[in-house]
């Protein structure tokens, strides 16, 4: 029986990873803080503990056949536990981003990007700024050059886009589902053209879970797991899947930024312009897995938002702000 040592796992893809896991013939260790949903997996072993303490050395005290890092926002950590777990961990397998690619340059995205295209830097203030948020991707692309800088390790790694699905905390995907559920009148960017390729959260964590057991593979992979998928096309799969027949009103680029309406964090998926297409043929081509269809993956997602009632999305444009800006397109 492997023994696995999962770095979170109880929040989003590690919930339904660790899930996943405690059904088959894993052994499994969950080390976090034990803060987010503490009561769930009494089936698995626990190591309460703060990766940035000194609680981390715990995980030293045992032998791993593969350790899953979802937790991980900091470079020197990262450093710190693979030096910790040399010889005492088979495989280490990293939840990178797409971030870590440069997500405002629309010349970069001009074709889908694969694993080889540059990635950013991080400066020696931004590799200890405790700001995650804003120095985010270059974080994570300095982890990862972490565990490239260790031939002797075995490491994957996995650059997923955005993530979407059961657990979702950030309602980013969900806030155009709401709305085609709830709305009359729907404001979209640009006619909703610009295209995002994304991860769906049951289809990466099969993927994680494909990779504990990979006899061969390569060190890094864009883990998105559909063909790119427009705003439009969301929406319109979305109204057939719900029986719901929402106006889409247009908002054009000049009309949203003299509104000052922001791409993605006021519309989430829109870009400002351009698409953000992962090339992921080489996960494709490593792992097994039965990637869900979009319209399978969304009916998934209706599913799950069903049960919580369609709860108001946190993310994005609120309707009162909505409807001022469909208000002045009239």
């Amino acid at each position: 029986m492997k023994k696995l040592l999962i770095l979170g796992g109880t929040g989003f893809v590690g919930r339904i990873l660790t899930e996943n896991l405690l059904k088959e013939n894993y052994d499994v260790t969950l080390f976090n803080r034990g803060k987010r949903n503490p009561d769930i997996f009494p089936g698995a072993k626990k190591i309460t503990g703060d990766r940035l303490t000194d609680d981390i050395k715990k995980i030293a005290n045992d032998n791993w056949d593969t350790v899953i890092d979802f937790s991980c926002m900091f470079p020197d950590n990262l450093d710190e536990i693979t030096d910790m777990l040399k010889r005492k961990a088979g495989r280490y397998i990293f939840v990178s981003t797409a971030s870590v690619y440069p997500m405002d340059d629309a010349e970069f995205w001009k074709l889908p990007v694969s694993e080889d295209a540059p990635i950013l830097h991080c400066m020696p203030e931004q590799r200890k700024d405790e700001d995650v948020l804003s120095t985010y991707g270059n974080k994570k692309a300095e982890c990862e050059r972490v565990l490239l800088g260790k031939p002797w390790l075995d490491s994957v790694i996995f650059r997923p886009g955005l993530i979407y699905g059961r657990y979702d905390p950030t309602d980013r995907f969900y806030y155009w589902l709401y709305k085609v559920k709830t709305q009359d009148k729907i404001l979209i960017p640009d006619n909703g053209k610009d295209k995002c390729t994304n991860s769906y959260s049951e289809d990466f964590a099969q993927l994680i879970n494909c990779a504990i057991d990979a006899d061969k593979h390569n060190k890094v992979y864009n883990a998105v797991t559909q063909p790119a998928v427009s705003i439009k096309e969301y929406l319109d799969t979305a109204s057939r899947l719900l029986d719901k027949h929402p106006m889409l009103i247009n908002g054009t680029p000049e009309f949203l930024k003299k509104n000052k309406v922001e791409p993605w964090s006021d519309m989430p998926l829109w870009l400002g312009g351009m698409d953000l297409v992962l090339d992921y043929s080489k996960a494709l081509r490593d792992f097994p897995v039965k990637y869900s269809s979009f319209e399978d993956s969304l009916n998934g997602c209706i599913d799950y938002h069903s049960s919580l009632n369609w709860p108001e999305p946190k993310y994005g444009l609120g309707a009162e702000r909505e409807q001022e800006l469909l208000e002045k397109l009239k």
